[in-house]
C-alpha cells in the first residue's frame, strides 16, 4: 500500500509541477488535493497493536485514535486501566492491564476495589493499605490476583499498659518467752501494693492479649503477726489441780487423776529425770508409730525410755509447762548424744526459741 502511495503521490507531484508551469492557482489546489490523499492513505495505514499481558490484538485505520482502536478490538474484559502508549510513525502499541474485584476485609469492615492484575502486594499498595511487620494477611503477597479475590487483614498493634495491683498479708504466728502461755498478742497486717507493666496485642483494634513485661513493688506488704507466750504463766495452783486446767504447750488430753499440788508438780508419779531437751517440728512426715505430729508428742531413745511412755515435763527454768507428754518419736539426737529427748512444736519459730534447755520429766504411767 505505502509503496502504490508513493507511485501516486509522484505521479500527481509530476504532474503539479506541469500544471504551476501553466497555471498558478490550479497548481495551488492539486497541491491540496495531493496532501489530503496522502493523509487517507497513511490513517489507513496506521495499526494499533493492544497487549492484555497475554495475548496481542492488532487494528488498522484509526490512526492515534486510541479509544476508537480499543473499541474495535474484542477484548477479555472491558474493565482495563492503561498502562502504557508507544507511538511510532505507522503504528501504535497500547499496554492494557484487566481490572479485577479485589474484596478486603479488615475487623468488622468490608470493601471491595477494583485492581490491576498481579501480585497482591501491589494491589494493596494500589489501594493505598500500607501493612506494618506485625500486620497478617490471609493470602501470601505474592499471590497473584486476575479474578475475583477476597482476603483478610488483621491489623496488629503493641502497645503497654500499667496497673497497680494489691499484694495481699500473709500471717505468721511466732513465740516468745516475754510473755506466758496464757497470752496471744496480735500485730496486724497491712496490704502491699506493685505497679504491673503488661504488652499488649491489639487484633483490629481490640486487646486479645497481654503478658508482663515489668513489676516494681511500691509498697511491701506487713504480714499479720500472731505472738504466743511461750512463758510459764503465774499459775495459782490449788492443793491439788487437774493437769488440763493448767496453760501448757502440749495439746494432748491429760488424764483425769493427773494432778498436780501447788508447786505445778505431778503429786504422783513413778519417777522423775532431769534430761537435755532440744525442739523439732513437722517434716511432712508421721512418726515412728506411725502418728501424726502434734505438741504433746516427744522423740526419745526407745532403747531408754519406751514408746507409749507417758510423762508430764515442765522446763528445769520454769520458763515453758510443755505438759502432758507421750514418747512416740524416735529422735535424731541418740546418734550424736546431743540430747536425751526432742519436744515436738508446732512452728520452727517456737522451735528456735526453745532451743535446747535442761528439762524435769516426771514419769506418770
Amino acid at each position: 500500500m505505502l509503496q502504490k502511495a508513493k507511485q501516486l503521490s509522484s505521479k500527481l507531484f509530476e504532474t503539479a509541477a506541469d500544471h504551476i508551469k501553466r497555471n498558478i492557482p490550479t497548481a495551488i489546489s492539486l497541491v491540496l488535493t495531493v496532501t489530503a490523499v496522502l493523509l487517507t492513505v497513511v490513517c489507513s495505514a496506521h495499526t494499533v497493536t493492544v497487549f492484555d499481558g497475554y495475548s496481542s490484538y492488532t487494528t488498522s485505520g484509526v490512526s492515534s485514535n486510541i479509544p476508537a482502536a480499543l473499541a474495535k478490538v474484542s477484548l477479555k474484559n472491558k474493565n482495563y486501566d492503561i498502562v502504557s502508549i508507544t507511538n511510532h510513525l505507522f503504528s501504535t502499541k497500547v499496554e492494557i492491564n484487566y481490572l479485577v474485584p479485589l474484596t478486603v476485609k479488615i475487623g468488622d469492615k468490608t470493601e471491595t476495589y477494583n485492581v490491576r492484575q498481579g501480585k497482591l502486594a501491589d494491589a494493596l499498595s494500589e489501594i493505598g493499605i500500607e501493612l506494618d511487620e506485625f500486620d497478617t494477611v490471609s493470602l501470601s503477597l505474592d499471590s497473584y490476583i486476575d479474578g475475583n479475590a477476597t482476603i483478610e487483614i488483621t491489623d496488629v498493634e503493641y502497645g503497654t499498659k500499667t496497673e497497680v495491683h494489691s499484694i495481699p498479708f500473709g500471717s505468721d504466728v511466732v513465740y516468745s518467752s516475754k510473755y506466758d502461755t496464757n497470752t496471744s498478742v496480735v500485730e496486724p497486717g497491712k496490704a502491699g501494693s506493685k505497679t504491673v507493666t503488661y504488652s499488649v496485642r491489639y487484633e483490629n483494634g481490640v486487646a486479645v492479649s497481654s503478658s508482663v513485661v515489668d513489676e516494681k513493688i511500691t509498697e511491701y506488704a506487713v504480714d499479720k503477726t500472731t505472738i504466743i507466750g511461750t512463758s510459764a504463766p503465774k499459775y495459782s495452783y490449788g492443793a491439788s489441780t487437774k493437769a488440763d486446767d493448767v496453760p501448757c504447750i502440749s495439746k494432748l488430753d491429760a488424764p483425769d487423776d493427773l494432778l498436780l499440788d501447788k508447786d505445778g508438780k505431778p503429786i504422783k508419779y513413778t519417777e522423775k529425770k532431769t534430761l537435755r531437751a532440744t525442739a523439732y517440728t513437722h517434716t511432712g512426715n508421721k512418726m515412728s508409730t506411725g502418728k501424726y505430729p502434734k505438741p504433746g508428742y516427744v522423740a526419745v531413745d526407745p532403747k531408754e525410755i519406751p514408746y507409749g511412755t507417758k510423762m508430764y515435763i515442765v522446763s528445769a527454768d520454769g520458763k515453758y509447762v510443755y505438759g502432758y507428754a507421750i514418747a512416740a518419736d524416735t529422735g535424731g539426737f541418740i546418734y550424736g548424744n546431743r540430747a536425751d529427748m526432742d519436744l515436738f512444736f508446732d512452728s520452727e519459730s517456737e522451735c528456735v526459741k526453745f532451743g535446747r534447755r535442761n528439762i524435769v520429766v516426771y514419769f506418770v504411767d
